[in-house]
């Protein structure tokens, strides 16, 4: 236990009243600490400056009832903590990319989004056509299935279908949606 700040402290009896703060206060302060910034790395420098900021309080610390006290103690602390998170946050905005990392990589392109887009649009065109190719007892079976997230029985009740036969009627609308599906593929590669 480095107790750094104490080497600013003049007065004996002002020393040996921080000291005893810090070692009753310690686990309370690293418990708190941590909770803010998530990581016990850097929560013993933050406790010392924390008690750094709290040493010309010393008289007022002294005139404190306990409960005030500890609260006064604890405020600081997480004012400290929250300084070296936003401190943190500017540094980081502001540091550039090594040698190894190239900006240019991060930069989206556009144009390949565009053209991503474009060919999932054409991929829901086509799938959405051969939806409309089924039946509508198909089209509905499908929906309530995977859309919906219903149940066998569920879809039995609104179907008006036995519950035991649900999953083989999915399971053959599912067949004929992906024979459309395929059959629409060789045509689109024919072309």
């Amino acid at each position: 236990m480095s107790l750094i700040f104490l080497a600013i402290v003049e007065d004996e009896n002002d020393k040996e009243y921080i000291t005893n703060l810090y070692l009753k206060y310690y686990p309370l302060m690293k418990k708190r600490a941590y909770s803010i910034t998530g990581d016990f790395g850097i929560v013993d420098d933050l406790i010392q400056d924390a008690y750094l900021k709290l040493i010309p309080k010393i008289p007022l610390l002294r005139s404190l009832d306990c409960y005030k006290r500890t609260s006064y103690i604890v405020y600081t602390l997480k004012h400290v903590c929250l300084d070296y998170i936003r401190k943190k946050a500017r540094r980081s905005k502001r540091s550039f990319s090594g040698l190894t990392d190239d900006i240019a990589d991060h930069i989206p392109d556009l144009q390949a989004a565009t053209e991503e887009n474009f060919l999932h649009e054409e991929k829901m065109k086509t799938f959405e056509q051969t939806l409309f190719q089924l039946s509508e007892k198909d089209r509905n079976l499908l929906y309530f299935k995977y859309i919906m997230e219903l149940s066998d029985q569920e879809v039995s009740e609104i179907m008006d279908i036995p519950a035991q036969h649900v999953r083989m009627y999915i399971a053959r609308a599912r067949q004929r949606a992906f024979r459309k599906l395929s059959q629409g593929a060789e045509i689109s590669c024919r072309r």
